[in-house]
């Protein structure tokens, strides 16, 4: 009987050092986890905003090693700023920009890129044009998820007129370098390959 009591005290404590191994071993396994899904939340975080900040070399992504001559260039220039953005119809519905910023005083640039969604339905909005009177005209609008409040407004049909309207911030561009049209950008050259554009 004593010996059955001690087997069973032995075997009882064996499986309790067991379980005891076992679930530190789980909980390791856990905290690498965890460690190592922050680690790539936190790497994918630095590389979106890495996407999102001034780029010096023009070999760095996909928009810039695209050919320029498979985009639509838009331009506005007065005696302080250069501005371009350069747009591809991916689909009617989404475009590849590339946004271009100089002060020629300073000659500080930024530049933001990336791809952008029409708004829901058919994106319609109005730009007013400067040279004009202010005259208004139709546009269909494109908003950007990877910096709030920056959408580009293009006449309909690929028109000859565009506008960008952003909050410029600090991280994004200099103060004296904005994004933000500071006029009417009109086209100056359409892109050489065919295009998605919007037709409705």
């Amino acid at each position: 009987m004593k010996v059955s009591v001690k087997h069973n005290l032995v075997f009882f404590s064996f499986c309790l050092i067991l379980l005891l191994i076992i679930g530190c071993n789980s909980n390791k396994n856990q905290k690498i986890s965890k460690m190592s899904s922050t680690d790539s939340s936190e790497s994918n975080n630095l590389n979106e905003k890495k996407l999102d900040t001034t780029k010096d070399d023009p070999q760095n992504d996909t928009v810039r090693n695209d050919s320029l001559n498979n985009y639509d260039v838009y331009q506005f220039v007065d005696d302080t700023l250069s501005q371009e953005v350069y747009i591809n119809y991916v689909t009617p519905k989404q475009i590849k920009f590339l946004a271009r910023t100089k002060n020629k005083i300073t000659s500080h640039k930024c530049e933001y890129f990336g791809t952008a969604l029409m708004a829901n339905g058919e994106g319609t909005g109005q730009g007013s044009d400067e040279l004009n009177n202010d005259e208004l005209y139709g546009v269909y609008e494109y908003f950007t998820n990877k910096h709030p409040f920056f959408t580009i407004d293009v006449e309909f049909k690929r028109g000859k007129r565009l506008t960008i309207f952003s909050k410029d911030l600090k991280d994004l561009c200099a103060r004296d370098c904005p994004l933000s049209s500071k006029g009417t950008l009109r086209r100056i050259s359409l892109s050489k390959e065919v295009q998605h554009n919007p037709t409705w």
